[in-house]
């Protein structure tokens, strides 16, 4: 295994990426990570973990297919960014208490802050004839429940089925985290027969699933 070198700007990612799943053993797997990485930052000779490692791995090979290119041209149309680093610095701190950790990392500077172009369409304009099924978390790291909520106001006649408790992105089928019956049956019963609940729906999360 070859040295890696860890650096302030490979952290933020290696803290963000190595994070995965909603459960004791995705937690505990976060901690061991960590402490690796606090170890070799007090000059302690460490051997990451086989997550660890991969991150790593990825983080520091090339970008051979384009595909984190392509998505970072994708997220910077999405819409102008600051191009002011204190504009971030002062959102970070607005959000220091309640986000201690994943606050700095989601709202830092990005390549966005500095892309060469603005937007070539202007935010799209939601206007929808058929009601959908939205599914969601009150965590969600990525896309955030006001944000959830947002969407589904635009969304005429829209259902969303919140999953309240859960910290992680997907909720149905038990993708990143033990399934949810609550959430599961909601999202087949659509999926199958094209029946949305008679409202919105609230789904908890069962302690095997924590």
């Amino acid at each position: 295994m070859r040295p890696r070198c860890v650096d302030s700007g490979t952290l933020p990612q290696l803290l963000w990426n190595v994070t995965a799943g909603d459960s004791d053993e995705a937690y505990a797997g976060f901690a061991a990570d960590v402490q690796i990485l606090r170890d070799a930052a007090g000059g302690v000779a460490v051997t990451p973990t086989p997550v660890l490692e991969q991150v790593l791995t990825g983080l520091s090979s090339p970008d051979a297919d384009g595909s984190v290119s392509v998505q970072t041209a994708i997220q910077c149309a999405d819409r102008d960014a600051s191009r002011d680093p204190k504009t971030y610095y002062r959102d970070i701190q607005a959000h220091r208490a309640d986000e201690p950790l994943f606050g700095p990392l989601t709202r830092n500077l990005t390549p966005c802050s500095f892309w060469p172009a603005t937007p070539a369409e202007p935010p799209t304009r939601v206007r929808n004839d058929v009601p959908v099924l939205m599914v969601g978390a009150t965590g969600d790291p990525a896309a955030t429940y006001p944000g959830q909520q947002a969407a589904h106001r635009a969304l005429t006649g829209s259902r969303l089925v919140t999953l309240r408790g859960a910290f992680r992105h997907t909720v149905y089928g038990g993708l990143f985290s033990p399934g949810n019956a609550c959430i599961d049956k909601a999202v087949n019963r659509y999926l199958v027969d094209g029946v949305l609940p008679a409202g919105d729906t609230t789904c908890s999360v069962t302690p095997a699933g924590r």
